[in-house]
C-alpha cells in the first residue's frame, strides 16, 4: 500500500464533506433546490419541500414535468413561472432574480446559479425565501407613511419628523406658512426657530422625549424673521427601529396664538376691573394698571400721558417698565417730552381720534416722538387707547414691546371698552377729590384749612408721643395787612396772600405743613425737631421769605409779619393749648416791634438768646484760641497706675469763661463746626500724648472723642494721619472712643475698619445708654468699652445698676474685650468693679480732668507711683 493513497482514507473524507454539505444545506432558512441540466432534481432541502409544501417523497420524484406540475400548483400565476424556466433553459449560463406569489399569499424571492463543472453548465441551483413578511410590513410602512403623508398635508396643524438630534427629516406644508423654505430645509437645526429664551428649554423636553420615549405638551414661541412671534404648543411622539431604538420623533405643533392672546386679554381685563374696584385713588389706580397691562399682555413698558393744563402740552405722568437699564434709559427719555400741536406720533394721535392705535414696527413710524430712543432701547411694537369720559380724552396709556406685533384686532376692540372705564373711574374719582381737596384746603391759596390741619396734627401727634419727639406750631400773623387790602382793594389782598403762600411753601420742609386758617393768618407744624434751634431756623427763613418785596399788577408790596412760636410738649399737649400760646407769642411779637419771632416760653427765647449768642461766638473761637484741651487719667484697677489719658475739649469763652462741652458740641455739630474743631482735637491730643512719653519716661495711650458728623467726614482718616505723623504718637497709642448711640444710630462699620487697619484702638463710650445688643457689638471692631458714669453711680447700693454693671463686664470678658468704668468717686464702687474683674477706671476718685500743663507736673512728680 506504500507509495500512495489509501483508499479507506479517501471515501472518510468524501462522506465527512458530503455529510456537511448536507447538515449546511438544511441549515439554511432558504428553501434550496439542485437540478442537473435536463431539470432533473439532484438534492433538496427540508426547508424547499416545507415551502413548497411537497410531500416527503419529493426527493425521489425524478421526472421534471411532475415536480414543476406539484410546485405551479401553488402558485398564483403558473404562466410567469413557466415562461421564466423557459428563459432561462435558453440562457444556461446567467443568474436569475425573481419573486413570485402563490395561491395562500405567500411571497417568494427566487434565485437562481448556474452550476459549473470543468467550464461546463452542468445543472442550476434555485434558493427560494419567504419574504411575506416583511414585504407586508413594507407595505404596512409604505401605508402608514402615506397617511401620514395624507394626514400632515392635509391638516393645520405643523407636522415634522425629526432625527434624535432635532435635525429635520421631513416637514408639513403648513411649515411654509411661517418660514421660508431655506429656513426649514431636510437636515437643517429645528430648534433655530424657537425664540432664543424658550430654545434650551425645549432642547432639554427633546432630550428627555429621546430618552425616556415618552412625549411632553410644551409651549414656546416661534421667532420669525420678520421679527413677530408666535405662541405654539407642541407634542412628540418616538418611532423605534427593529432594536427598539428611537430613530425618529414626530412633532406635532399648533399655533395657539389666538388663544394665549385671548387668555392675556382676559387676565388683563380681570386685572383691571380687580385695580378699578380696589384703588382708592387715581395716584393709586394708574400706576397698578399700567403694570397689569404689561405683564398680563407681555409688553415691556407702558406710560400715562395727561394734558398739562399749564403748558398746554400732553405729558407722560406714569410709567411702569420691566427691569432694563435700557428701559429705564428710555422711560427717562420719554418724562422729559412734551407733545404738542406739531407732534404726529402716536399718543398725539390717539388723543385727537379719541381711538386705540397700533403700530406693528417703531421703523419707519413717522413723527413717533421717542423713536431714537426706542430703537436704543430695543423696542418695535406699540399700542394706545384713549381713557374717555363721555367723547372726552382724559388721557392716553401707551404701550411698547421689544417684538413685532401685528395688530390684534380683539384687544383693540377690548380697550375701546376698558379705556371707557378708566375714563369714567378717573371722572367719578377727579369729582371726588375736587370735593376732598375743596372740603380739606382753602380756595384762595391752596394751601390746607383748618379741618386738613387738625387731621395732620392728631397723626403727628400720635407719631410725636410714641417716639418723643419734638413738635413746634408757628402762628404767622401779617403786620398791617388791613390797611394793606383796604388801601388797594380785595383783589390785590387776595393775590398777595396767593403769592405768599406760595413762598411758604417753598421755604418750609416736605415734613412740615403750613395752613390757612383765614384772613391773614397762618399756622406751620414743624415735626422732628432736633432742637429749638432748628425752629429759630425755620421762623427766621418765613420772615425772610415775606420781608421779600411782592410784585402784584405791576406794583411792589412790602410786607413784614410777627410769629408766635409753641413747642410741644413744653407749652401744651393739645392743639388747642398750642393754639393758643403760640397766639399769646404773636402778641408779644407785636408788642417787642413787629416783624420778629418769639417763643411762648420766656425762658425758651433767653435760651435762644444765648444760644444764638454761642453760635455767633463759636465761628471764630478756633481761629481765636479759645479751646482747650483737659485731660483726664485712666487707671488700673488693681495697681492703681496710669494706663492713660482721656483728652476732653473745653472753651474758654473770653465773656462767658470755662464752657463745658455739653453746651457747646450739639450746636457746633448742627453749625458744621464740629469737623474743624475735631481736627484739631485729634492735632493737639497727639501732640501731648508725645509731651507726656517725653517728660514721664513712658509711652502714653491717648484717647479723643468723635462726633457723628465727624465719622461722615470722608476726609477724616486723612486728618488722623497728620496727626499722628506730625506728633510722631505711635497709631496703637491712639484711642478713638465713640458713644454707643451714635453707632447704633448710624452705623460707620466701614469708617471704623478703615481706622482699625490703621492699628488705631476704638472704644464704644457711654455703654448701655443705647440700644445695642451683643450681636451687633459683635459686628464692630472694638477693642475696649466704657461703662457710663450712670450705672456706675449707684452701685453698689441699686441692685439694678449693680446687676447691670456686673452683666456688662462679664459680656466684655466673653467677647474678650477690655473694660473700662468712668465716672467713679467713691471706694466701694471702686472694690465692686474690682471684684468683679473690671480692669480700668477713670473719674475724680483718683483725679479730675484738668489742663496739661497741671497733670504733667503731677506725673513728674510720682512716675514711680503711678505710672505703669
Amino acid at each position: 500500500m506504500t507509495g500512495g493513497k489509501s483508499p479507506g482514507l479517501t471515501e472518510v473524507d468524501h462522506q465527512r464533506t458530503a455529510s456537511l454539505l448536507r447538515a449546511t444545506l438544511e441549515s439554511t432558512n432558504d428553501g434550496v433546490l439542485v437540478v442537473d441540466i435536463h431539470g432533473a432534481m439532484q438534492t433538496c432541502n427540508q426547508r424547499f419541500l416545507d415551502m413548497w409544501r411537497l410531500p416527503p417523497d419529493s426527493r425521489a420524484i425524478g421526472a421534471r414535468s411532475e415536480r414543476l406540475r406539484l410546485m405551479a400548483d401553488e402558485l398564483k400565476d403558473p404562466a410567469i413561472f413557466y415562461r421564466t424556466l423557459s428563459n432561462l433553459h435558453e440562457r444556461r449560463g446567467e443568474e436569475n432574480f425573481d419573486t413570485i406569489e402563490l395561491k395562500d399569499g405567500r411571497i417568494f424571492e427566487r434565485f437562481s446559479k448556474p452550476q459549473v463543472l470543468d467550464e461546463q453548465v452542468v445543472g442550476r441551483v434555485w434558493s427560494f425565501r419567504d419574504v411575506t413578511e416583511r414585504r407586508r410590513a413594507d407595505e404596512r410602512l409604505r401605508e402608514s407613511e402615506e397617511r401620514f403623508r395624507l394626514i400632515a398635508e392635509n391638516v393645520g396643524d405643523l407636522v415634522a419628523m425629526l432625527d434624535p438630534r432635532g435635525r429635520r427629516l421631513y416637514n408639513s406644508p403648513s411649515y411654509r406658512s411661517l418660514f421660508r423654505e431655506d429656513d426649514i430645509a431636510i437636515g437643517s437645526d429645528s430648534f433655530l426657530e424657537i425664540h432664543p429664551e424658550d430654545r434650551e428649554r425645549i432642547k432639554d423636553v427633546f432630550r428627555r422625549t429621546v430618552e425616556s420615549g415618552r412625549g411632553e405638551r410644551a409651549e414656546f414661541r416661534f421667532l420669525l424673521k420678520d421679527g413677530s412671534v408666535r405662541h405654539i404648543e407642541s407634542e412628540g411622539r418616538v418611532i423605534r427601529d427593529a432594536e427598539g431604538t428611537v430613530s425618529k420623533v414626530v412633532v406635532v405643533s399648533r399655533d395657539i396664538s389666538e388663544r394665549k392672546h385671548a387668555e392675556q386679554r382676559q387676565k388683563m381685563e380681570h386685572g383691571i376691573t380687580r385695580v378699578l374696584a380696589d384703588s382708592e385713588t387715581l395716584a393709586d389706580a394708574m400706576p397698578r394698571i399700567i403694570q397689569t397691562v404689561c405683564e398680563t399682555l407681555g409688553w415691556d413698558c407702558g406710560m400715562r400721558w395727561a394734558m398739562d393744563g399749564e403748558h398746554e402740552a400732553i405729558r407722560c405722568i406714569e410709567t411702569w417698565n420691566a427691569p432694563s437699564p435700557a428701559l429705564e434709559g428710555f422711560v427717562a427719555q420719554i418724562r422729559t417730552m412734551s407733545l404738542g400741536d406739531g407732534n404726529r406720533g402716536l399718543v398725539r394721535r390717539v388723543w385727537l381720534a379719541g381711538e386705540p392705535a397700533w403700530v406693528a414696527d417703531l421703523v419707519g413710524e413717522d413723527g413717533f416722538h421717542g423713536a431714537p430712543h426706542a430703537y436704543r432701547a430695543g423696542l418695535r411694537g406699540a399700542f394706545a387707547f384713549p381713557m374717555l369720559a363721555g367723547s372726552v380724552t382724559l388721557g392716553v396709556l401707551e404701550f411698547f414691546s421689544s417684538e413685532i406685533r401685528q395688530p390684534d384686532l380683539p384687544l383693540l376692540q377690548m380697550v375701546r371698552v376698558i379705556g371707557s372705564q378708566i375714563g369714567q373711574f378717573m371722572a367719578r374719582k377727579q369729582a371726588e377729590e375736587n370735593l376732598l381737596y375743596v372740603a380739606t384746603h382753602d380756595t384762595l391759596t391752596g394751601l390746607p384749612n383748618r379741618y386738613m390741619f387738625n387731621q395732620r396734627f392728631a397723626h403727628a401727634l400720635t407719631h410725636a408721643q410714641r417716639y418723643g419727639k419734638t413738635m413746634a406750631l408757628l402762628f404767622l400773623d401779617l403786620d398791617r395787612f388791613k390797611y394793606i387790602n383796604d388801601t388797594r382793594g380785595h383783589p390785590f389782598g387776595d393775590t398777595l396772600l396767593a403769592e405768599l403762600a406760595k413762598r411758604l411753601r417753598h421755604c418750609l420742609r416736605d415734613s412740615d405743613t403750613v395752613a390757612r386758617f383765614g384772613g391773614d393768618e397762618f399756622v406751620a407744624l414743624v415735626e422732628e425737631l432736633n432742637g429749638p434751634h432748628d425752629v429759630a431756623n425755620i421762623a427766621q427763613k418765613v420772615l425772610e421769605v415775606v420781608r421779600k418785596p411782592f410784585e402784584i399788577q405791576g406794583d411792589n408790596c412790602e410786607l413784614t409779619a410777627s410769629v408766635g412760636i409753641s413747642l410741644y410738649p413744653l407749652d401744651g399737649r393739645e392743639l388747642p393749648t398750642l393754639l393758643k400760646n403760640a397766639d399769646i407769642a404773636i402778641y408779644r411779637a407785636k408788642d417787642r416791634g413787629r416783624n420778629n419771632y418769639v417763643f411762648h416760653s420766656e425762658d425758651m427765647n433767653a435760651h435762644l438768646v444765648n444760644q444764638i449768642a454761642l453760635e455767633g461766638s463759636l465761628r471764630g473761637a478756633l481761629d481765636r484760641d479759645e479751646f482747650v484741651l483737659h485731660y483726664q487719667p485712666k487707671v488700673d484697677v488693681r495697681t492703681g497706675r496710669i494706663t492713660g489719658m482721656e483728652a476732653l475739649i473745653r472753651w474758654q469763652h473770653p465773656e462767658l469763661g470755662l464752657i463745658l462741652p455739653d453746651e457747646f458740641i450739639g450746636l457746633a455739630e448742627e453749625t458744621g463746626h464740629i469737623v474743624p474743631i475735631g481736627s484739631w482735637v485729634l492735632k493737639e491730643a497727639c501732640a501731648q500724648a508725645r509731651n507726656f512719653h517725653n517728660q514721664c519716661g513712658a509711652p502714653m495711650p491717648i484717647s479723643v472723642n468723635l462726633s457723628a458728623r465727624q465719622l461722615e467726614d470722608p476726609h477724616l482718616p486723612r486728618a488722623i494721619e497728620r496727626a499722628l505723623g506730625e506728633s510722631g504718637l505711635a497709631p496703637e497709642l491712639l484711642d478713638i472712643e465713640i458713644t454707643e448711640s451714635v453707632v447704633m444710630r448710624d452705623p460707620h462699620s466701614a469708617i471704623l475698619d478703615k481706622l482699625k487697619a490703621m492699628g488705631i484702638r476704638l472704644t464704644m463710650d457711654d455703654f448701655g445708654t443705647g440700644h445695642s445688643s451683643l450681636a451687633s457689638i459683635k459686628n464692630f471692631p472694638f477693642d475696649c468699652i466704657k461703662i457710663d458714669r450712670a450705672f456706675v453711680r449707684d452701685i453698689p447700693q441699686n441692685a439694678d445698676d449693680a446687676a447691670l454693671t456686673a452683666a456688662i463686664i462679664l459680656m466684655a470678658q466673653s467677647l474678650r474685650l477690655k473694660i473700662v468704668a468712668e465716672g467713679v468717686e467713691k471706694p466701694e464702687q471702686l472694690s465692686f468693679l474690682a471684684e468683679h474683674g473690671c480692669r480700668e477706671y477713670q473719674g475724680f476718685l483718683f483725679r479730675k480732668p484738668e489742663p496739661a500743663q497741671e497733670l504733667a507736673a503731677f506725673l513728674r512728680e510720682n512716675a514711680a507711683d503711678v505710672m505703669v
